[in-house]
């Protein structure tokens, strides 16, 4: 994969959907690897013809990262870590923190556009 163009295809998905519940029961990751084949199948051919290679980037709603999404950010916290002369370690963990916070802020703001209103109680 390296050395050329990557479209880099971001998604969450909820292991708690009707079509991924039960494998997700059984197997962590499941809902992201199943969101990842799902996304090949609907990019690789066009990202092919254009010479890119197609990367989902998949996290669960409950933080659980897809295979593809942990080693694009490894190779992107590589890189970072070099331009920051930082140590790898310490930039990776900077950067899932983020994404975490992230997520969790998605996660609430979803929660509360959904709930009902308290107002009279």
């Amino acid at each position: 994969m390296l050395g050329k163009p990557a479209a880099l295809d971001f998604a969450v998905t909820s292991p708690l959907n009707s079509s991924t519940l039960h494998e997700a029961s059984v197997t962590a990751g499941s809902a992201a690897h199943a969101t990842e084949a799902r996304k090949h199948q609907a990019k690789d051919v066009k990202c092919a013809e254009l010479g890119w290679v197609s990367i989902p980037v998949v996290v669960e709603t409950y933080g659980c990262w897809g295979t593809e999404a942990k080693w694009a950010l490894s190779q992107l916290a590589s890189r970072l870590a070099m331009r920051l002369n930082s140590p790898k370690s310490t930039t990776t963990a900077s950067l899932y923190g983020r994404l975490s916070i992230t997520l969790v802020r998605a996660n609430v703001r979803a929660l509360l556009s959904r709930a009902i209103s308290l107002d009279g109680f």
